[in-house]
């Protein structure tokens, strides 16, 4: 057997020369030890499950929060003015209306309002109301303090002119109640707002949630005085504290059956420690047995004030061989280092759009009884594009997160040895490069029922990529019915979930969810399998129970347990295929 579907484990020198000389054996035999004590890997070739590059991608896999954190919502200041309506038997024969201030782009718009009011005799009242029309389409474009009104004048000759104000921004002024020193909290503010001096939606909503989105700082909230200019408005915002530490424990059993099912999984975040919305991250794994270990740390910063932030970070995963193979003394270690830039291109309640770059150096080591078989590094870039929106389709809402990446990299084997062996087997080395598709759904049916949907896929564009850098197609993050460790070159994944609330008890949210899971998986170079085709396909269908309770405001206790079936031909992976598997998964935040 072999993981990566099937494909033969051929990064080893002395695997490609024992194949060379035919000494294959389909499985590890115990007994063999006890011949004549520990054999030289010149004498055994193991085809092994599992290897380094498995055990990177499901400790990367497990850095996920049993709660997803949920959006931040800006709430803007509204001003009601209420309409003059002044009673007179008065008219005037209006024949045309003047617009003063009204931008281009909403002139046509503009006449469209007006046209009823030209051409006959108004009252006051309906004057203003003609008015009042202006103002309500400037506040819906976005123009939050936007007033369109009548000065004094002589409209007997029968031309009537309104003035509309769009508004301006006066003073700006920050209340700061965060972990965040208020002179950063005014320049990240200034800075959304300073490039259109009149007062619109789109830059107080950027203002708001660049705040929110710093460590350490809650979401803003924001009050208007009139301004001690003309034709101004003075804001005030005020900035809540946010979390000074938060993090989360997690156990579940899924796991795989070569290093431990039982997994346990946390993290801390330090919020603004430097008091400028930076963050400490802390990460870690370890499986039943420590079979898998992984840790991690992580330092972010803003960069500027306009929605730009780094990271740099390492980690440390290892892998230890157990049951059947525990007698290979078959080990793995890997360390990487990386640096990544993000920046907020559009950010918006409805809408936001981010562009990222990641720089990372990994070292992955293999090893039985105690010799390397497959020491690479390998250095890849990724640039990324994330787009999130937040909508109602037919009266229903409708959040959508949709991300586009690009990956190139090279795999450098220092060993010549090592470097031939694969060269003339799944031939990974050197330069490669992928494209990686990911994008959710979450559509509000009724009040009580969702719909729920998944998709990864992954295109590898030239030929066999290193385990590490393959795409996950079982377990936890795949299809559920299947043990973790399948994985493809390339691949899709597809998972609709029906999710139906349960009546809520105090602090206790629950639901029930209906999914299936549906994956298929290419191999560029299926020379060297031993089990799997070029593609093969799985499926699964499943029930799912959730919950949460908070136990404390903003705190939760969190829990899954899900039931998954087999259904469809398992392509041969009868030693993945549970075909009936329970999962559990228990959390807390805090």
């Amino acid at each position: 057997m072999r993981l990566s579907l099937g494909r033969f484990h051929g990064q080893s020198a002395f695997a490609a020369s024992l194949l060379n000389c035919a000494a294959v054996l389909p499985a590890f035999s115990p007994a063999l030890a006890q011949t004549a004590g520990q054999p030289s890997p010149a004498r055994v070739l193991v085809e092994l499950p599992y290897n380094i590059g498995d055990a990177v991608r499901q400790a990367n896999a497990a850095y996920q929060p049993p709660l997803a954190q949920l959006p931040a919502v800006p709430v803007l200041p509204q001003l009601v003015e209420p309409q003059l309506t002044l009673p007179s038997n008065e008219k005037l024969m209006i024949r045309h209306i003047e617009v003063d201030g009204a931008d281009a782009a909403s002139q046509e718009e503009v006449r469209a309002l007006l046209a009823p009011y030209e051409g006959r005799w108004l009252t006051l009242s309906e004057i203003y109301e003609a008015a009042d029309k202006i103002t309500t389409l400037y506040r819906e474009r976005g123009f939050l303090v936007a007033k369109a009104y009548v000065p004094a004048q002589d409209a007997r000759k029968g031309t009537l002119r309104i003035k509309l104000v769009a508004g301006r921004f006066g003073q700006v002024s920050v209340k700061d109640e965060s972990l965040v020193r208020e002179d950063f909290l005014k320049d990240v503010i200034d800075t959304a707002l300073a490039d259109d001096p009149q007062i619109h939606k789109a830059a107080l909503e950027r203002a708001m949630l660049l705040v929110s989105d710093l460590p350490g700082a809650g979401m803003p909230r924001v009050a208007i005085a009139p301004g001690q200019q003309p034709e101004t408005s003075d804001f005030v915002f005020s900035v809540p504290q946010g979390k000074s530490v938060d993090g989360y424990l997690l156990g579940d059993n899924g796991g795989s059956r070569y290093t431990g099912r039982d997994r346990l999984s946390g993290g801390l975040n330090i919020n603004s420690p430097l008091g400028f919305g930076d963050r400490l991250s802390l990460f870690g794994v370890i499986s039943q047995t420590k079979g898998l270990l992984n840790g991690r740390a992580a330092y972010s910063f803003p960069i500027g004030y306009d929605g730009l932030r780094g990271e740099i970070g390492a980690y440390k995963t290892t892998y230890v061989l157990g049951g059947i193979y525990s007698g290979l003394d078959a080990t793995g270690d890997a360390s990487a280092i990386y640096a990544t830039l993000n920046y907020a291109i559009l950010r918006s309640r409805e809408e936001s759009l981010y562009v990222s770059g990641i720089f990372t150096h990994k070292s992955l080591d293999d090893r039985v009884f105690g010799i390397s078989t497959a020491s690479r590094e390998i250095n890849l870039g990724t640039i990324n594009l994330t787009n999130d929106t937040f909508g109602v389709i037919n009266g229903m809402p409708l959040s959508t997160s949709v991300s586009l990446s690009y990956t190139a990299g090279y795999v450098n084997f220092a060993d010549p040895e090592q470097l031939l062996a694969n060269e003339q087997t799944i031939r990974t080395a050197g330069h490669y490069d992928r494209l990686n598709l990911y994008a959710n759904a979450n559509l509000g049916l009724s009040e009580n029922l969702s719909f729920l949907m998944l998709l990864r896929g992954q295109k590898a564009l030239s030929g066999s990529l290193d385990t590490s850098e393959q795409m996950t197609l079982s377990g936890f993050w795949g299809v559920r019915s299947y043990d973790e460790g399948l994985s493809a070159d390339s691949g899709y994944l597809v998972m609709p979930e029906f999710r139906l609330a349960l009546p809520a008890l105090p602090q206790y949210q629950h639901s029930l969810g209906f999914f299936t899971d549906v994956a298929g998986g290419w191999l560029e170079n299926a020379t060297y399998s031993t089990v799997q085709r070029r593609f093969t396909q799985i499926n699964d269908i499943g029930l799912g129970y959730y919950m949460t309770y908070e136990y404390m405001p903003g705190r939760f206790l969190t829990g899954k347990g899900l039931l998954a079936h087999t259904y469809g031909s398992n392509g041969g992976l009868t030693s993945y295929d549970r075909e009936t598997k329970g999962l559990v998964q228990i959390g807390i935040t805090f």
